[in-house]
């Protein structure tokens, strides 16, 4: 009668595992399809149990991202069932990687020790194996290992799901080591899909990587992502936002590249602030560079800078937990070790010829240590020096640097003196020469009878016009009291009466004076840019804006002109020139850069704070 019990107890037993086991791998399957409302109902139907509990934790870290669950992990090495022990260790791995940051190394061995005591549930070593995967892509030290773990993860496709998720990863892999993209084959794949939109969710988002990293083409990319973000959006639940945030990176990436940085803010902000698992902290580290990155080309520097330190500070604090995790796990494992070494030694105390080697292998570590230090030590020792000769090259470069300014400041001083000396003597000597010959011919008898003296002194009156007009050019007006729009639009009507030239000035936000002696130094790299046009463009139309806007002063000279090739120009001859005029610009802390297509015309424009 005993017997008989003791084997209705073991069948109806196993039956009940059996039964459990099979309600454990249908939930994992409704979780990575996202049918959440299937796996709340597995998760109720369970009795009371330690599975039942695993499976409660593992919903609400798909739902919310933590739990509130509590679970005795330390007692799975307690169960001889394998599926309960697999689920623990696969809760319990999943639990640190939400919580911790580091940890890489120690989920992986708990992943990697129930994956050898998981024989025969697929489903299970599917999970195992999935979760395998993504830390060896992630740990360059683990990334050789990739091969063998993704041919044990083919052995294991129990559906359709898995096998659309093995091409995708085997394709990612085939492109990580060939620097091909293999769009075709993402393609390809997604025409054979039926539903799983989460999953093609992902072969949109490595689409959008494609054709941004590799192809360049920055709409496509937008698309793809697009695809893979409305995807992401249908579905509410931590784990869709979790999948969703690199997307949404990505997708902000390839708007700052397209030069639409409100939009890629507009994406990246709310990412910087929201809930993610900890080992995803460094694509916040990314959310952040991105986002300074778009302050910047929006001329918000101080936005762009606070952003840069929270990126820099975000990546040390994770760098250095990163750091103290693989200490704490190296440490953790060769104390283990030395344990496990220490327990064989006790065993075999008859045994002194291995006593000996272990002594002897300490020794050898302790003098590998010291060496790693004299070795760290001098690599240290020598860095520094590098970097000590770097400085003092850069102290004689900026030393140069500042002599070349000063010629320049000298040159143009010189110039100036110049201008002014030839205005006066044309002004002063030969105005007043002209305008005393001018009086000689009015005092003329019979003028008005001799068409020769009247012509004559026509031409006297035009000549002498002229010469004012030239003494007026050279001596600019900048120091008077108008200031330098005045001068540019002065010098711009002057031209465009020849009619060889039509030059239009437009200006915004020029409201009080500069410092004179700037003023002065803009009127004349103006005046320079357009006798340049004048002299080499062939254009017949120029057009000068001038915008001052906060602290900053922007000037574009643009004309339709045959354009040039910058490299081919003569630097030898001597004058203001376009290299002195950039250098001379720099000097100001400004920035100068030159557009010019052959025939299609020059761009020129100048920044300088004011």
């Amino acid at each position: 009668m005993r017997c008989f019990l003791g084997f209705l107890f073991l069948f109806f037993t196993s039956i009940l595992l059996a039964s459990q086991h099979t309600q454990t791998e249908t939930f994992f399957i409704q979780l990575k399809n996202h049918d959440l409302k299937g796996a709340r109902s597995i998760v109720s139907e369970l009795q009371k149990s330690d599975i039942k509990t695993l499976l409660q934790i593992q919903l609400e870290m798909f739902e919310t991202g933590t739990s509130t669950t509590l679970f005795d992990y330390d007692n799975s090495n307690k169960t001889s069932d394998e599926i309960l022990y697999s689920v623990i260790q696969i809760t319990k791995g999943d639990n640190i990687l939400h919580n911790e940051i580091g940890k890489d190394d120690v989920v992986f061995e708990i992943y990697l020790k129930a994956l050898k005591n998981t024989i025969e549930s697929s489903v299970i070593r599917a999970e195992l194996l999935k979760r395998i995967l993504v830390i060896v892509s992630q740990n360059s030290h683990l990334l050789d290992q990739y091969p063998k773990f993704l041919n044990l993860y083919e052995e294991v496709l129990y559906d359709d799901y898995e096998k659309l998720n093995f091409k995708l990863l085997k394709t990612k892999y085939k492109s990580a080591i060939s620097g091909d993209h293999f769009i075709n084959d993402y393609k390809n794949v997604l025409n054979t899909f039926n539903g799983y939109d989460l999953l093609r969710a992902k072969y949109y988002r490595m689409i959008g990587i494609a054709f941004d990293y590799y192809e360049k083409k920055y709409d496509s990319a937008k698309a793809y992502h697009i695809k893979s973000n409305n995807i992401y959006e249908k579905y509410n639940s931590f784990h869709s936002f979790d999948q969703g945030y690199s997307t949404k990176i990505n997708l902000a990436i390839v708007m700052n590249q397209t030069g639409d940085y409100i939009q890629s803010n507009n994406i990246l902000l709310p990412l910087t602030k929201a809930i993610i698992k900890k080992d995803k902290e460094y694509n916040r580290v990314l959310a952040y560079y991105w986002v300074a990155s778009n302050y910047e080309n929006l001329l918000k520097l101080d936005s762009s800078n606070y952003y840069l330190k929270k990126r820099n500070n975000l990546k040390d604090s994770l760098d250095f937990l990163k750091n103290a995790s693989n200490v704490s796990y190296l440490q953790t494992k060769f104390e283990t070790e030395k344990k496990e070494k220490q327990i064989l030694v006790e065993k075999q105390k008859a045994q002194i010829t291995r006593n000996w080697l272990i002594a002897a292998t300490i020794a050898l570590i302790f003098g590998a240590g010291i060496a790693i230090l004299v070795q760290k030590n001098t690599t240290k020792k020598r860095k520094l020096a590098e970097q000590e000769t770097l400085l003092k090259q850069e102290r004689v470069d900026n030393l140069l640097k500042q002599q070349e300014l000063v010629s320049i400041d000298a040159m143009i001083e010189g110039q100036e003196k110049e201008r002014q000396r030839v205005a006066n003597e044309l002004h002063d000597d030969l105005g007043s020469l002209m305008a005393t010959i001018k009086l000689h011919f009015g005092n003329v008898k019979g003028k008005d009878k001799d068409p020769a003296l009247k012509q004559a002194q026509t031409l006297l009156e035009e000549a002498y016009q002229k010469v004012r007009g030239i003494a007026h050019s050279k001596n600019s007006g900048v120091m008077s009291s108008q200031g330098l729009l005045p001068a540019v639009k002065k010098m711009a009507q002057v031209i465009s009466e020849t009619n060889a030239l039509e030059v239009s000035v437009e200006d915004f936000g020029m409201g009080e004076r500069m410092e004179n002696s700037l003023e002065l130094s803009l009127f004349r790299t103006i005046q320079e840019l357009v006798a340049n046009t004048i002299k080499h463009a062939e254009a017949t139309k120029l057009n000068i804006q001038i915008s001052q806007y906060e602290d900053n002063l922007n000037m574009i000279i643009e004309d339709n002109g045959k354009g040039f090739d910058r490299t081919k120009l003569d630097k030898s001859k001597t004058g203001m020139g376009l290299t002195n005029i950039e250098k001379r610009i720099e000097h100001l802390e400004g920035n100068f850069t030159i557009d010019s297509v052959l025939g299609k015309g020059t761009s020129i424009i100048i920044d300088i704070p004011v």
